[in-house]
């Protein structure tokens, strides 16, 4: 494994509770392994609030408010934006030659940049921002 400190997409956590998702048991497997090799799990107040509304939509609020609860016992670092993290976001969406990527990942690079984070776990499509790159996905 290229690094130690991985960030956890929204798409993983909603997998990981949805016993039905098709990528659940491969959620749940790469996340006892990566605890159990003491890697850094991180994850944004975005991708827990995302998770949270699928989760509360699809599940129902008792399973979303369970997640929540985990999620605050659990050793995930929360990152938090600050101003200067949307500057930056904003920069990147103005410069980047591809416009249809989302503010929301946008965000997400750069918090995990800057914190050296350049590993995500997700199942959604990524585009390896800032030379980040997906642990694992569904293109």
């Amino acid at each position: 494994m290229a690094s130690k400190k991985i960030f956890i997409d929204g798409s993983v956590f909603y997998a990981f509770v949805d016993r039905s998702d098709p990528n659940h048991p491969q959620a749940v497997k790469v996340l006892e392994y990566l605890s159990l090799q003491g890697v850094y799990l991180f994850t944004s107040f975005q991708a827990i609030h995302d998770a949270y509304s699928a989760i509360n939509n699809q599940l129902g609020t008792t399973i979303g408010t369970d997640f929540l609860n985990a999620i605050s016992d659990s050793s995930i670092e929360i990152i938090y934006p600050q101003k200067a993290d949307l500057i930056a976001s904003i920069r990147l969406l103005k410069f980047n030659p591809n416009k249809q990527i989302a503010l929301k990942e946008v965000m997400n690079v750069t918090l995990m940049q800057k914190r050296g984070i350049t590993q995500i776990l997700t199942f959604s499509y990524w585009h390896n921002l800032l030379g980040s790159n997906s642990y694992f996905s569904r293109a």
